[in-house]
């Protein structure tokens, strides 16, 4: 029998084609990548600013111009912007005009800014520079900001011997932040709601505390627009700041806690509680020169800390402080760590605390998707992951283990909740038994049967407490 030929493919090994390789599986990550900004201004055409005066123009300060013809060039910071009328019929080709009150450290002036496409880099704070090639006598006839009375008509995109530009850089930071007519006795946010709202030219230095995403919302007249509402604080009250349509994107530069802001003349806003709004003769400076406005963001700051949702460890100052610190194993209780914190208000200490588990929260917070939070641009984040995005920035934030998980805690003195404490990574996995990613991979029923185990028993906390923090800070949980 003849024996069968043997193939040449035989003494090859199989292999697989790369095009045929199935990918592992992963879970799919949400959204592009791209915020929400970046997708307003895909579709704008590329804006290249290579414009260069053809002539000479004379610089001024702003209360050094007269109105007339004459090629001028002023710098100042943007105090004010709002609309044109859409009553008034726009000339062909125009897509619209918006009116800017630009400041410097000598007077105002308004200029109406005509243009085909909206311009997106103009925002209330910004250094901008202007030239122009006439100024009007706006004391005659009807005009729009009364408290800036020189007025400047501009349309680059069709006069070419005019131009508006943003100056940013570290050399402009500092430039024209001086408040015109500064007075120390500035009307408090208290002050301002119950009757100080009827003062003429009434000034109110405030701090941002938190900052809305950028809505779109349908008016009573059935017109849509964007709105961002911003909550303002000082060290008397609250309010919310309704910033509408060509100043809703302004809040994109600031920063909660940081920015400080003098408004002045503003408008009540009847609709909502402590409410304000711009009108056309209010002038807000940010972040200005002032020795007040660095007292009031030590107190924010100082506030926004104390009211952290979930405030961070202090990985840094306590591993400075236990290079330095006593050895000293002492038992506490509730009662003699409030006697010692107020005694000597800046001493830093440690210590042990015998506490009993009176309420837990797991499988609530679960069930309501808060078992992770944080905040960011402060507004309070909750998922039931370890990151989850920002409603404002769109930036993804780190979440860690939401201390509502614990409700309260006891010992012989007293008693103490869990927006009181601070506990580390490591103390939150020594008293849950798990880590944040298993935390949330737990079912309800493995979450409830946790709580049953935990309720009521005694744990030994080591803490340490100080001023700065204003919380206990638990670095070890013992069994």
């Amino acid at each position: 029998m003849v024996g069968q030929s043997t193939s040449i493919q035989s003494f090859f090994s199989t292999r697989t084609s790369p095009t045929k390789v199935i990918p592992p599986e992963s879970p799919p990550v949400p959204g592009d990548g791209f915020t929400a900004e970046e997708l307003d201004n895909a579709l704008l055409p590329v804006r290249q600013d290579n414009w260069t005066p053809r002539g000479v123009y004379d610089e001024y300060e702003i209360d050094a111009l007269m109105f007339g013809l004459n090629r001028v060039k002023i710098v100042g910071r943007l105090v004010n912007m709002f609309e044109s009328s859409h009553t008034t019929k726009l000339p062909k080709g125009l897509g619209g005009s918006v009116h800017l009150v630009v400041k410097d450290d000598t007077g105002a002036v308004t200029i109406r800014l005509s243009y085909t496409l909206p311009p997106t880099e103009l925002r209330l704070g910004r250094l901008v520079a202007v030239w122009a090639t006439y100024v009007a006598n706006g004391d005659r006839g009807s005009f729009p900001c009364a408290v800036a009375p020189l007025y400047i008509k501009i349309f680059p995109e069709k006069d070419k011997s005019c131009r508006i530009r943003v100056l940013e850089g570290a050399e402009f930071a500092n430039l024209c932040r001086k408040p015109l007519n500064y007075q120390p006795n500035l009307t408090s946010l208290n002050a301002f709601a119950r009757g100080g709202s009827e003062v003429i030219d009434a000034k109110i230095l405030v701090v941002v505390k938190s900052v809305s995403a950028r809505k779109r919302v349908t008016k009573k007249d059935g017109t849509e627009a964007y709105v961002t509402r911003v909550v303002l604080m000082d060290d008397t009250e609250e309010a919310t700041l309704s910033l509408w349509d060509t100043t809703s994107t302004t809040p994109n530069d600031w920063q909660p806690s940081h920015t400080a802001l003098l408004i002045s003349s503003p408008s009540l806003n009847v609709s909502h509680k402590n409410g304000l709004a711009l009108a056309s003769d209010t002038f807000v400076d940010v972040d200005p020169c002032i020795p007040e406005a660095e007292r009031l963001r030590g107190f924010a700051g100082r506030k926004v800390t104390r009211e952290h949702i979930n405030p961070t460890f202090p990985y840094e100052e306590y591993a400075l402080w236990s290079i330095i610190k006593p050895n000293e194993r002492v038992l506490y209780s509730l009662a003699d760590v409030d006697d010692r914190a107020r005694e000597n208000p800046g001493e830093i200490f440690e210590g042990y605390l015998s506490m009993i588990i009176m309420d837990l929260n797991m499988t609530t917070l679960r069930q309501q998707n808060m078992l992770m939070c944080n905040e960011c641009c402060g507004i309070p984040i909750y998922a039931n992951a370890k990151v989850a995005k920002c409603k404002h920035c769109e930036s993804q934030v780190s979440l860690r283990v939401n201390p509502r998980l614990i409700g309260k805690l006891v010992d012989e003195s007293g008693c103490i909740t869990s927006g009181k404490l601070v506990l580390s990574d490591h103390a939150w996995t020594r008293l849950l038994g798990r880590s944040a990613q298993e935390l949330i991979e737990s079912s309800a029923s493995t979450l409830k049967s946790v709580e049953h185990r935990m309720l009521h028993i005694r744990i030994t906390l080591r803490f340490w407490w100080s001023e700065e923090v204003g919380k206990l800070v638990i670095s070890e949980v013992l069994e």
